[in-house]
């Protein structure tokens, strides 16, 4: 024994039971793919002894190399390695992947003599019964012994099934292709059921179904086992039949051939097989306007509507292209040409351009003597450019050029609920209550019962101070869904409103019913608070049992600031503008102490109740400043200036918001001076100080205005300087006067003259 085999065998000894370092060697790689290094581990261990479970190893690698070959299309090298795996390991030839190798290179005739063989020694039979090899081998061979050379079959064994069979199987597919629907059952019949060709009489059956009856033929190759040897004619059927990702994974395994009988099943011409094939290997999530170039060199086979279709579904994502090769698809209408560059002009950003070919597209699809399902079109393309992001606001709320355009879709379709209640929204919430109320009453003419829009019509009644209507259609909703929670607690607060509405004309019996209705509707503490409240005032003042209420209410709110500027404001909502002394009054009814110190807490609590709180809307009457009472104790908090900017700002958004203006002010102009570069504090605190007669008085004011303008521009802060060049600009038309200099400026702002400037958006006002 050589030194090198001897080294070999002292380390291949195995210790304890344990393998030898080579032997694990051989199992890692082995376990890890690494075929060709287990190969040589294997044979150096059995250079030095032939252990059985070390030839089994020799045997796995052998197999796993030969079928990583195969996979990769060397079948010649990969037989080779089989031919040596039993060679060399003791193994049988004639098993696994083996048969199927040589029947893929052509050589059947291989195959053949194998089977005769094993005729020929007997091994056809085993303990009485047929070889299972044997007839696995047979049932592989039968498609292939269909279209064989007469010279391959007279090599088949006398016996054996496949040759017995044979003229069976040719004349069933035969009657196939004459469509013999009764030929063909009598060759079918006289295939038996072991037979070799068993599977050829399923497949046929159901390809027979294929044009009759889809559901059956589904249910037919359902029945066919995937690893059968006839599968190669099943799978194009099955991959027409699948849905999803499952068939696109069987489309990309059909060879060309099988792509063929496919589109010959669904009636397709042979011309579109190269397409079929470019769609099939194309990458899954292919970019559009990659699929639109893929697509475009087959165009012109496709049928004109197919092709049109085609255009207008990839064309937006091909931007120029598909308007250049726009002969290539078919015949694209003027209006799908519109909306084609409609939608690409959208897809890069270009809303405004993509609006007017969008109005273009819906003019043109809603023309004179057009159908019915051209005005819905047309209607679903002017929503689609209302509610696009340019007219949404990251709140989903529409501005006015989107409301136009959702009007304009009700010319061409009435049947979209969900429009009109949007618009009715709308124009309440821009408090257009006319408008709102025409889209209600359109609306409901088509859908009478629809419960979103009689929920708007009850909260326009109430925006509107129609309560009674408010009430009565609040019932009706009752009425239709009784246990909706949202519509029990609307209807309460319309009843509460009601009241509060009988309570100002001195109507306590009217109101006190109504209350009686509310009470077992409301839950938020908010609502049962005002309700309590309400029904004390219906009582004669100074008696207990309307001190008692009016407690209840003030300990319902939470007591304190909070529940005294709500107190406060209830009354001015029901009587108007109170005076001071009364407002003294039923603050000490609530056991409201207004002397007692007020805390930074406390104002940024209401500051909080303030900004979720709607403004109080007059209805006629005049409605004064709430926190009156409380100015003095406010006004010396605001000017200690403990908040940061941010807090003031909330605060200052709160309190403009309820028309609280000389606190507003105390707030802006102690805020000016801890923060001057801040511009919105200049303008708040400007702006609290407005004269109906002389605008801006102080001048320095008018300078600081001035000056902070300047600032907002220079730092790109253009909402901000919107809204002070508006106020600038009232001062000038309020004293007749003009600034040259501002001209400029006011028309590259595009800014609207308003003369409600003592009301701007709020919402819109951020810090620099």
């Amino acid at each position: 024994m050589s030194k090198k085999l001897t080294r070999l065998a002292s380390s291949a000894k195995p210790t304890l039971g344990a393998p030898s370092p080579i032997e694990q060697q051989a199992l890692l790689h082995l376990d890890k793919g690494r075929y060709r290094d287990a190969i040589e581990c294997y044979k150096n261990l059995l250079k030095i002894e032939r252990r059985p479970h070390w030839l089994s190893g020799l045997a796995s690698a052998y197999s796993g190399r030969a079928i990583d070959l195969a996979a990769k299309g060397m079948l010649r090298e990969a037989i080779d390695l089989w031919h040596k795996r039993a060679d060399l390991c003791g193994v049988p030839l004639w098993e696994g992947p083996y048969v199927g190798w040589l029947t893929k290179l052509g050589r059947l005739s291989d195959v053949v003599d194998h089977l005769a063989s094993q005729y020929s020694t007997g091994k056809v039979i085993t303990d009485g019964k047929p070889d299972t090899r044997v007839a696995a081998l047979e049932a592989h061979l039968a498609p292939f012994i269909l279209s064989a050379d007469p010279a391959i079959r007279v090599r088949l064994p006398v016996l054996s099934p496949l040759l017995q069979h044979w003229q069976s199987a040719i004349n069933a597919l035969s009657a196939f292709a004459q469509r013999d629907a009764q030929a063909l059952d009598t060759a079918l019949t006289s295939i038996p059921f072991r037979s070799p060709y068993r599977d050829l009489r399923l497949v046929l059956k159901a390809m027979m179904l294929w044009d009759a009856d889809r559901d059956q033929a589904r249910s037919a190759f359902a029945r066919l086992p995937e690893d059968s040897p006839f599968e190669s004619l099943a799978a194009p059927f099955r991959a027409l039949l699948d849905t999803g990702s499952t068939r696109q994974r069987r489309w990309a395994k059909l060879n060309p051939a099988q792509i063929t009988v496919a589109l010959d099943a669904v009636g397709c011409p042979p011309a579109l097989s190269p397409l079929w094939c470019a769609l099939i290997n194309a990458k899954a999530g292919l970019a559009s306007d990659v699929l639109f170039d893929l697509v475009r060199p087959h165009a012109h086979l496709l049928p004109e509507s197919v092709a049109t279709r085609a255009w207008r579904r990839l064309a937006p994502w091909a931007n120029r292209k598909g308007h250049q090769h726009r002969a290539l698809f078919g015949a694209p209408s003027l209006a799908e040409q519109a909306c084609a560059k409609a939608l690409a002009m959208e897809l890069n950003g270009n809303y405004d351009d993509a609006a007017k070919h969008w109005d273009g597209a819906s003019k043109l699809i809603a023309a004179e003597g057009c159908s019915a399902d051209d005005k819905l079109l047309a209607a679903l393309i002017l929503r689609h450019v209302a509610l696009s992001p340019h007219h949404l606001s990251f709140e989903d709320e529409l501005d006015n050029q989107g409301a136009q355009i959702l009007t304009e879709s009700l010319k061409y379709d009435t049947t979209d609920s969900s429009v009109y209640l949007r618009l009715a929204r709308f124009w309440r919430e821009q408090n257009d209550l006319k408008r709102s109320r025409e889209q209600i009453d359109l609306g409901l003419q088509h859908f009478p019962d629809h419960v979103a829009l009689l929920t708007e019509s009850v909260l326009t009644a109430m925006a509107a101070g129609a309560f009674q209507n408010a009430v009565t259609t609040a019932h009706h909703l009752m009425t239709m869904d009784p246990i909706n929670s949202q519509v029990r607690v609307l209807t309460g607060k319309a009843c509460l409103a009601l009241a509060a509405k009988q309570l100002a004309a001195n109507k306590p019996d009217a109101a006190k019913q109504k209350l009686d209705e509310a009470a077992p509707l409301l839950q938020g503490s908010i609502d049962l608070g005002l309700m309590h409240l309400l029904r004390a005032w219906t009582l004669p003042s100074g008696c207990s049992e309307r001190l008692g209420l009016v407690r209840l209410a003030v300990a319902t709110w939470g007591g304190g600031l909070v529940a005294g500027w709500r107190l406060v404001r209830e009354a001015q909502g029901v009587f108007g503008t109170i005076s001071l002394p009364l407002a003294l009054h039923l603050l000490d009814e609530g056991g409201i102490d207004t002397h007692r110190a007020l805390t930074a807490s406390a104002i940024q609590s209401l500051s909080r109740v303030m900004e979720e709180e709607l403004a109080l809307e007059g209805k006629g009457k005049s409605i004064g400043p709430c926190l009156m009472p409380w100015q003095k104790a406010i006004t010396d908090i605001a000017q200690s200036g403990v908040f940061d900017a941010e807090t003031t700002l909330s605060i200052c958004k709160s309190l403009g918001r309820h028309d609280e203006m000389l606190l507003l002010g105390a707030f802006a102009t102690t805020a000016r001076k801890l923060w001057p570069d801040h511009h919105v504090f200049v303008f708040l605190a400007v702006m609290s100080c407005w004269d109906d007669q002389r605008g801006i008085a102080d001048p320095q004011d008018l300078a600081d205005l001035d000056a902070a303008i300047g600032s907002a521009q220079q730092s790109d802060d253009w909402s901000m300087a919107r809204l002070m060049r508006r106020l600038m600009d009232r001062h000038h038309r309020l004293l007749g006067t003009s600034d040259p200099s501002d001209l400029p400026d006011l028309s590259d702002l595009s800014v609207e003259h308003d003369d409600n400037i003592l009301s701007p958006d709020i919402k819109t006002i951020q810090t620099t």
